[in-house]
């Protein structure tokens, strides 16, 4: 290797990190090469042209030893080829770095630019921000923009630290003057009971970014809290439950933290205005103030005992719709496997008597309590017709989307689909659907008169709720509804129908194609005329399966006419015997599939 190489190779390889002390090893002698044992002789200097332990006087030895003066001729015409190469690509890539590395001077040059004249900028936009932020800070107290005014001073704060004994000075201490009055504000808004519960929350928020202790705040109010609790046993016309609530709501917004406390205080209040009742109790009161006391408390109770009864009804609907919905479920669930005539029967019929039979017994049940003594429900009676009504109106509407939701006709459901995953259509059996429409016939036809029969003759009044809203239950219109809802899901059995019957014929189509093309190179095959076969093993395999198959066909031929076509075709099969065993060893399997043709 020349200096010029040598040179060149060490600025390479201290460019890319590479270890050049390979380079200036000391080169091998021909008597230690042939120390070398075999393996190592055969395996490193010829694989390890592009390693870093790569010596040329080894590789050049080895290289002589094994290859002939022709393979000598030829390496060094394709080393002189990839040397060429390798140094144009090197000339190439100086180029290109000298290139990037001007772009990147010039590039820097105009950063360096561009960035001076920002900074100037920039500085003299912060000086202005500065010295304008007093009148800023006043606009915002005006108008009661206490955020922006806190945003506008976090963030000059940071330059005040910097630079407040400075020229900003002036503006430091305006500043700091107008942020006093912004946190006297907000403390007002705190203590105001006027004030609604977010805005009393925000200026929590934006107190806690001016670093303003707003635990003493919390303390103050708490203690503030509890002094009203305390005065609402002297004066208990004042404040009612709703009030108080609100104002632990509000408190609890405001400080999320303080749950426990005002767990504690709400103990207390009720703790001590029960004590306060009990106490009256055991005096003489008259039985005019004795009303005084019962009325609120049977208020209340009333509509506690409303509440409870809606709540009742409602879930007692929707227990019955979750049962239905369960029978319809499993049936959806093991559609994937081929489903029974009698397991269709079996799940129509428990759905037919989930339908009917869970309204009627929902029916006898709410009768219960519309005929209880109870002063609460009988002031509750009307209410209780209504909501009985509007459960079954609501209870039927649910069914029919549930119907369309297991269909695949609906994407979407209420609560009750919320476990299942979206139908896809072409995976509903066309037995699901038919049987859906079946059951909306059923409830059409046999459970809506039987519910409207119970209607009329137990829960008959009602009325409680406005006329404008119209009457709670339809009959007729749940009827027609599940009339369409049953025309609809016949329309898309059709459909699912068709569709797997347009498959089948695409299908069909298709194996028919194949079925011809196949055919087609078996005729060309059969129709070819063979040559002198070569003496090889592939090839002699190859020609008796081209002669079975062409003896087959004349077989099939010729055995409509005379025998002649199988005697020629063992005859055929004799000939090659004795050519075959001499290239297959296995003489037993020769002759068997030999009988068999």
């Amino acid at each position: 290797m020349d200096e010029k190489a040598r040179r060149t190779r060490d600025l390479l390889a201290s460019f890319y990190n590479t270890d050049s002390s390979a380079s200036a090893a000391t080169p091998a002698s021909p008597a230690s090469l042939a120390r070398l044992s075999p393996t190592a002789t055969a395996a490193s200097p010829l694989d390890s042209i592009n390693s870093t332990s790569f010596d040329p006087e080894i590789y050049m030895n080895v290289l002589v030893q094994q290859s002939n003066l022709e393979s000598l001729l030829q390496r060094h015409v394709k080393m002189a080829a990839e040397i060429k190469n390798l140094d144009t690509d090197l000339q190439m890539l100086v180029y290109e770095n000298y290139n990037k590395f001007i772009s990147a001077t010039d590039t820097i040059k105009r950063m360096k630019t561009n960035i001076v004249g920002m900074e100037a900028n920039m500085e003299q936009l912060l000086a202005k921000f500065i010295y304008d932020l007093p009148t800023r800070l006043n606009k915002c107290i005006k108008t009661e923009a206490y955020a922006d005014a806190v945003r506008f001073f976090t963030g000059a704060k940071p330059i005040f630290e910097a630079y407040g004994d400075t020229s900003f000075q002036e503006c430091k201490k305006a500043s700091e003057e107008a942020m006093d009055l912004v946190i006297q504000h907000l403390q007002e808004k705190l203590y105001s009971d006027a004030e609604p519960i977010e805005a009393r929350a925000e200026a929590v928020v934006l107190l806690k970014q001016l670093n303003y202790p707003v635990d003493n705040l919390k303390s103050n109010l708490l203690e503030k809290l509890e002094d009203c609790l305390l005065n609402l046993q002297n004066e208990p016309t004042q404040a009612s439950i709703v009030d108080i609530s609100k104002t632990f709501r509000a408190y609890l917004i405001i400080f999320p933290d303080s749950e426990r406390r005002l767990i504690e205080l709400a103990q207390a209040l009720f703790s001590n205005r029960y004590e306060t009742v009990r106490e009256n109790l055991k005096r003489r009161v008259s039985s005019t103030d004795l009303l005084t006391i019962l009325r609120p408390v049977y208020t209340t109770a009333l509509l506690t005992t409303r509440d409870i009864i809606r709540q009742h009804i409602a879930t007692a609907f929707c227990h019955l719709q979750s049962e239905i919905s369960d029978v319809l479920i499993r049936t959806y669930s093991t559609s994937n496997q081929k489903l029974e005539e009698s397991q269709l029967q079996t799940t129509m019929e428990t759905s037919k008597t989930k339908v009917s039979q869970g309204c009627i017994d929902l029916l006898q049940e709410f009768h219960h309590l519309i005929d209880g003594n109870t002063e609460l429900l009988v002031k509750l009676r009307d209410l209780i017709i209504d909501w009985v009504q509007e459960g079954f109106q609501d209870f039927f509407q649910k069914l029919d989307r549930h119907f369309h939701f297991l269909s695949g006709r609906s994407k979407s459901f209420s609560q009750e689909s919320s476990a299942l995953e979206p139908v896809q259509i072409d995976k509903v059996p066309a037995a699901l659907v038919l049987m859906l429409a079946q059951l909306c016939v059923y409830i059409e036809q046999t459970t809506i008169p039987k519910v409207t029969e119970e209607l009329a003759s137990s829960f008959s009044g009602g009325g409680a709720r406005s006329y404008e809203y119209g009457p709670p239950f339809v009959p007729g219109e749940i009827c027609r509804l599940y009339h369409s809802s049953g025309e609809k899901l016949l329309h898309h059995v059709g459909n699912i129908l068709l569709s797997s019957v347009v498959t089948v014929t695409e299908i069909l189509c298709s194996l028919d194609q194949y079925i011809n093309m196949k055919t087609q190179k078996i005729s060309k095959l059969l129709n070819k005329r063979f040559t002198t076969p070569v003496w090889t093993k592939e090839s002699v395999i190859s020609t008796v399966l081209k002669l079975c198959l062409k003896s087959l066909q004349e077989f099939v031929r010729l055995q409509t006419f005379n025998r002649s076509g199988f005697q020629q075709i063992q005859l055929d099969m004799e000939f090659l015997k004795n050519s075959l065993r001499e290239f297959i060893d296995d003489e037993a399997a020769v002759s068997f599939l030999l009988k068999e043709v």
